[in-house]
């Protein structure tokens, strides 16, 4: 007999599918377990799941998936968003950036509950929150003198750099 479903990754709802479309033959008595596996393209032991499932409930339908629970609630993300918004403790980060690991440490010595920081991105993220490129220049350097030295001290440096390097090579 040909298999009926081809597909070696099948989504949610073709799944779904499948067993609705097994749904009727599983009380025909002329249809063995052998056979709907091979028709579904499904293993003997997931026909039997589907017989019980179908028994214990009357029907193949998806039941929902609840995810994984929120450990925060609004409140307590409303608290946490507040709290980012005013930037951390300057005294403790003088730097001025929350990461991942400080917000964590933020939440679980709040809250008490502690995520991974991989998680945190993920929250921060939904949260409205984009990740941000750090500056690399210092707080204190005046951007001024540092166009004016680009301008006036980098070419005669670079110039001289040339000559310098031209004269060892004997050019």
């Amino acid at each position: 007999m040909p298999q009926f479903w081809q597909p070696t990754r099948l989504t949610r709802q073709q799944l779904e599918e499948r067993r609705l479309a097994a749904q009727p033959l599983l009380t025909d008595p002329h249809w063995s377990t052998a056979a709907l596996a091979e028709y579904f393209g499904v293993k003997p032991g997931t026909v039997r799941v589907w017989r019980a499932r179908l028994k214990e409930r009357g029907s193949l339908d998806a039941t929902l998936s609840s995810g994984r629970p929120n450990f925060l609630n609004d409140v307590q993300v409303a608290q946490i968003i507040d709290l980012l918004e005013q930037g951390p403790d300057p005294a403790r980060f003088p730097d001025g950036r929350w990461t991942t690991e400080r917000v964590r440490d933020l939440i679980g010595f709040k809250f008490d509950i502690w995520y991974d920081h991989d998680w945190i991105g993920k929250l921060l993220h939904r949260w409205g929150f984009s990740w941000q490129q750090v500056e690399k220049h210092a707080h204190e350097q005046d951007l001024e003198k540092v166009e004016a030295w680009l301008e006036d001290e980098l070419p005669a440096l670079e110039k001289k750099g040339r000559s310098w390097r031209n004269h060892r090579m004997g050019r």
